[in-house]
This record gives structure tokens, C-alpha cells and sequence, in this order.
């Protein structure tokens, strides 16, 4: 086939490619949020044209439609260098799987650059008798995953353009080479401390259970103590690290002490099921608050001013449980 002949199938072609970035991108975030797994951003991009006829030129195809296998690519950022081998598995699962590279096995013990996990994949047969998926089964895409710190790294050596060792002039080698060094480095870092942070909540919930620990308004407020907090008092109510962060902002802007907290909550807890069904009757989400909902519910009651946030309606409804339930 001629160039003209391979850019008109792949023209003929570009729909279903790009019906399958969007499909694979969709389950993708479905399977990683329900694997409780956090990402930055899934997406996806079509090879243009122009650089499908640029790379058939360049490595001298003579099949190139079967040969590249990246007309669709697929692009997972997370945050740890732990999620990688998390999110790996996952893929490794639901796609039929190709080829898979790491390509930090291409780089020798001392040296540092490109780092990225790359997977060529297609979706399974069984999957194809979806329509959403119908004539994608023979297609492949290029599934990469990587951190944040690994894709600032390739995007900005992509823009630099020293997509090779060899392109790079010595004199700026060196450089290039300790930048990504504290890269590789902070990733490690990053993942210890995210370790450091759970195993120190864990520390102080034991604490708290054993008593060695008592939440009292000399308590130190930060992330670590109010999420050993919340775990304490509500260990079976829905818990999320960003409420819990949101929550903490209130506290300190409030000045609402740990102390404060618990004095309420023993007040408060024998009326919590009545309230909470009053509050949640019409709604078919949710039928009770999560860990910091009920923090939030208890703060109504200690401060005026941060009752004040809510609607006029549901202000006046507050103060009016504050003097049923809790004067």
C-alpha cells in the first residue's frame, strides 16, 4: 500500500479510534474509583494524520497500520508510585494485553530520565457484543501510567525536545540528569510520606482506644489528629480525607476545639437517628451524615456564627434543635 492508501484507511478508521479512547477512558475511571484508587486525570488522544504519515516515514514500515499500535493513546497520571503497580493489575485484568514496557528498566543503575509504564491493549472479546464497543475489538491502544512527577519530567523534556540521550548536549547532561534524579527522588519521598501520614493516624487512633490519648481542647488541631478523631467517635461512618481537610479549615476558622466537640456529641447522640431522619427522609442518596457531616451537625450547636452559613430556613432549624436537644 502507498502513503495516500494508508491515510485513507486510517481516515476511514479515526472514528472507531476515537470511540475507543473515549470508551477506555470511561472505564478506566470507573474501575479505578471503585477500586478506591485516586488519580490526577485519565484521558485520551488520537495520532493525528500528519504524525501517523511523519512515523511511517521515519522507522520504515512496511505494514504500518498493524505496526503502530499508539493511533490511540491512553494516558492514566495518578499520585504514588505504589498506584502504578495498583492501576497495572487492573489494566492487566480487563484488557487483552499485547505488549507491556516499563521504561524505567531501560535506564542503567546511574542513570535517570524518561519513567513510565507502558501497555499495548485491546478490549476483551466479550466486550465487543456491548454496543458502545462494537467493531473496536481488533483496535489497539497505548495505555501509559505514570505520577504527576513522572509526566511534569516527560512533558517538559518533551518541549525541550531531547527526546534521546544522544540528542542532549553535553554541557547540559548533567543538569538534566540531577533534575531528574530529585524527581525520582521526591516520587520516593512523597510515597514515604503518604506512608508515614496513615501509619501516624493508625498511632494515634490506638491511642485513643488504649486512652493514652484524650481529645481535649489542648489538643493539637491538624489533618493527623482530626481524621484519629472522626475514626474514633464514627469508625462506621462514610469517611473522605478532602471533607475531613475541608473540615479542619472550619474548626480553625471557628476556633472549635476537640474538647467542645465530644461535649456535644454526648449531649447530641441520643437524638442523632431522630435528626438524621428528619434531615435525610426525601432524599435517596444518603441516609445519614458521614464522618464529617455529624462534626458539622455538632459545630451548629456550638457556634452561632458557623450556624449562620446555612439558609435562613435551615439556620432557624437548627437553633431550634439547639434548644430541644441540646441546652
Amino acid at each position: 500500500m502507498e502513503i495516500t492508501s494508508y491515510k485513507d484507511h486510517l481516515e476511514e478508521k479515526i472514528d472507531n479510534y476515537d470511540n475507543l479512547g473515549k470508551n477506555i477512558v470511561q472505564a478506566l475511571e470507573l474501575l479505578l474509583t471503585n477500586s478506591n484508587i485516586k488519580f490526577v486525570s485519565i484521558y485520551y488522544r488520537i495520532k493525528s494524520i500528519e504524525s501517523f504519515i511523519e512515523k511511517v516515514e521515519r522507522k520504515f514500515y512496511d505494514n504500518p497500520i498493524n505496526q503502530i499500535e499508539d493511533i490511540c493513546g491512553v494516558r492514566i497520571i495518578c499520585y504514588y508510585q505504589s498506584d502504578i503497580g495498583k492501576i497495572s493489575k487492573i489494566i492487566s485484568n480487563e484488557f487483552d494485553i499485547h505488549n507491556s514496557e516499563d521504561k524505567e528498566d531501560q535506564l542503567q543503575a546511574d542513570q535517570f530520565g524518561y519513567r513510565s509504564l507502558h501497555f499495548i491493549a485491546s478490549i476483551k472479546e466479550e466486550w465487543s457484543k456491548v454496543p458502545n464497543y462494537r467493531d473496536m475489538g481488533k483496535l489497539k491502544a497505548e495505555i501509559q501510567v505514570r505520577t504527576i512527577l513522572m509526566h511534569a519530567w516527560a512533558e517538559i523534556e518533551h518541549n525541550l525536545a531531547y527526546k534521546k540521550a544522544t540528542h542532549i548536549p553535553d554541557k547540559f547532561k548533567r543538569k538534566l540528569f540531577r533534575i531528574s534524579a530529585k524527581l525520582e527522588e521526591a516520587d520516593e519521598q512523597f510515597e514515604e510520606l503518604k506512608n508515614e501520614s496513615r501509619n501516624h493516624q493508625e498511632d494515634l487512633l490506638k491511642s485513643a482506644k488504649n486512652k493514652s490519648l484524650t481529645f481535649s481542647n489542648d489538643t493539637d488541631v491538624n489533618l493527623d489528629t482530626l481524621q484519629a478523631f472522626l475514626d474514633f467517635h464514627f469508625p462506621k461512618r462514610k469517611k473522605d480525607i478532602k471533607n475531613t481537610s475541608k473540615l479542619l479549615d472550619d474548626l480553625i476558622t471557628y476556633g472549635i476545639k476537640y474538647g467542645d466537640i465530644q461535649e456535644a456529641y454526648i449531649k447530641m447522640k441520643p437524638h442523632l437517628p431522630e435528626i438524621e431522619k428528619k434531615i435525610f427522609a426525601n432524599n435517596t442518596n444518603y441516609s445519614n451524615w458521614a464522618q464529617a457531616g455529624i462534626v458539622r451537625l455538632l459545630m451548629d450547636m456550638l457556634s452561632e456564627e458557623y450556624n449562620k452559613r446555612h439558609t435562613p430556613k435551615d439556620h432557624k432549624l437548627r437553633v431550634e434543635w439547639r434548644g430541644k436537644y441540646f441546652s
